[in-house]
């Protein structure tokens, strides 16, 4: 199987390569603006309790950082957001109208964080190492709940709230069955205009009722064909819902547009789960946003070691730097077996029980490929650690029904399997991330042997390009993985998709101002804080 020709021949190839840049360039930035805070505040800590200078230096260092991250961080956030709506209009329509509460409220936690992050910047001098202490405390409070609002939202997308999986670990795949399912609860009035018996032979379930309507649980092909009817301004008499809605029904609402009801049913289980509360209760909101903290925390920390590493390297044998050093040794090696034992576990089960189909391609379990995890003999191991049982089989990836996401070739997806590439790309961080917990774990012990020889202090300086790397593949399964979905379940990308993509000219155009931005970054953090003459600045 070509594994390349297969991610690209899912709709917007283009469009979709230009978005893992630059959600993949925001998140190289956005890390440190939840991660610089952890460690400020940690750092003060030290200083409070053991009023050793170096500790406040490493900390003057760690504010002006956290300054120019979050300056460039915004200015890189409001890039990605624009190519967000103008790549993916009918998305962020969608999220605007039903999911819109974590991305208003972000709003008010950027405030939080602009206001203290420059407080600390700029009254450094001013305030008592309380008063930096408790600053900190605001500014990480202010970037996590960001952070925490904006993966409630992209959690969304990987596994709505109200998803039930096609997939059971000890019978198989559940597409006989109209699974998966999405969970909707549908208005009294619409329901009487249904014929619910024509609706449950195709696989709906009536799961209970109330003031609001009925919950059902509908099949994801039909849902998904809804929605593309709905963005595509079809009406109910040349939709699909024209033989499911009763005839003396059918007269009143033939000229309706599709849109119209879709959007009645969607705004009615909002409103039922609760509007602040829906993409919060995604089924893998909790694993994917520690997991998140996990990787901002990691990466941080061995980008402290290589900066300290370089100082050293440099000749500059102040104490501090060796305090640093050792700082990032244990957070890093922390931080890193957190991520994997705990962090990582959940996340996987959240995925194995809610989206299984991405599990499959995660896990390359085809016979079209060269499976690592079947090579190294781990699939009854990854079956226990994903199900708590030996029983348990890992999903079929060649067993995934192709027009899973489809109801009569619409929307036009031709093959509904996630891509199998990022079963090389999710075992490439895995392996990675090894390599980084032992190093970490090795420079930690040499390091309390009395310190680390010249060897190690120049491959440290490769650490944090590494962890970077780590964080990229990461986001870069989780975003490929999805497809062909926009919001598993629910919305597939074609629909997502604008209706006037760019040129390759255009694009060639983008990509340059974003490296253009990455590369003044990287001089602008270089010169602030390795230039004599800013260094008080």
């Amino acid at each position: 199987m070509d594994l390349l020709s297969q991610w690209l021949n899912y709709p917007a190839p283009l469009d979709r390569i230009l978005s893992i840049f630059g959600i993949e360039l925001h998140w190289l930035i956005l890390q440190y603006v939840l991660g610089i805070p952890f460690m400020l505040l940690l750092t003060l800590l030290l200083y409070a309790r053991s009023k050793d200078g170096r500790w406040e230096r490493i900390a003057r260092t760690m504010a002006k950082s956290l300054g120019i991250v979050f300056a460039v961080g915004a200015a890189s956030g409001t890039l990605s957001e624009f190519g967000l709506v103008v790549i993916w209009p009918n998305l962020l329509e969608a999220a605007g109208r039903y999911i819109f509460f974590p991305l208003y409220a972000e709003i008010f936690a950027f405030l939080i964080e602009i206001i203290f992050i420059y407080f600390l910047v700029f009254a450094w001098n001013k305030i008592g190492v309380r008063g930096k202490i408790v600053l900190s405390l605001l500014a990480l409070s202010g970037a996590w709940l960001s952070g925490a609002l904006i993966m409630s939202v992209n959690s969304y997308m990987v596994a709505p709230t109200g998803i039930v999986a096609a997939y059971d670990p000890m019978s198989g795949w559940k597409y006989d069955q109209g699974y998966p399912k999405v969970l909707l609860v549908v208005p009294n009035d619409v329901v009487k205009a249904l014929d619910v018996n024509k609706l449950s032979s195709l696989g709906m379930e009536v799961v209970g009722s109330g003031e609001r309507g009925v919950s059902v649980l509908m099949p994801s092909k039909i849902v998904s064909r809804l929605v593309s009817e709905a963005w595509g301004n079809v009406r109910v008499g040349e939709s699909v819902l024209s033989l499911v809605v009763k005839e003396e029904a059918l007269i009143d609402l033939r000229g309706l547009l599709v849109k119209d009801l879709v959007d009645v049913i969607m705004v009615n289980t909002v409103r039922s789960v609760g509007y602040t509360a829906v993409t919060f209760l995604s089924p893998v909101y909790l694993g994917s946003f520690l997991h998140a903290l996990g990787s901002a925390i990691t990466v941080t920390a061995f980008t402290l070691i290589g900066a300290h590493s370089l100082l050293l390297l440099r000749g500059k044998r102040d104490e501090h730097h060796s305090a640093g050093l050792k700082l990032g040794i244990i957070v890093a090696l922390i931080s890193i077996a957190v991520q994997g034992l705990v962090f990582g576990h959940l996340i996987g089960v959240e995925i194995a029980v809610n989206n299984p189909e991405k599990l499959a391609a995660m896990e390359g379990t085809s016979s079209e490929i060269f499976s690592l995890g079947r090579a190294l003999g781990l699939e009854n191991l990854m079956s226990f650690i994903a199900y708590g049982s030996f029983d348990a089989k890992l999903p079929d990836y060649d067993r995934i029904s192709l027009d899973y996401c489809t109801l009569d070739g619409v929307p036009a997806i031709s093959d509904c399997r996630p891509p199998l590439m990022i079963h090389y790309l999710y075992y490439a961080k895995i392996g990675l991330s090894l390599l980084l917990g032992v190093y970490a774990l090795l420079c930690s012990i040499l390091i309390r042997r009395g310190g680390l020889p010249r060897s190690l202090l120049m491959a440290n300086l490769a650490t944090p390009a590494a962890a970077q790397l780590v964080s990229f593949l990461g986001w870069a399964v989780r975003e490929m993985g999805r497809k062909p979905w926009s919001i598993y379940g629910i919305m597939t990308v074609d629909v997502a998709h604008t209706a006037n993509p760019g040129d390759v000219l255009s694009y060639s155009l983008i990509a340059t101002i974003l490296v253009c931005v990455a590369l003044a970054l990287i001089s602008a953090v270089w010169k602030f804080l390795y230039e004599p003459s800013l260094r008080e600045v």
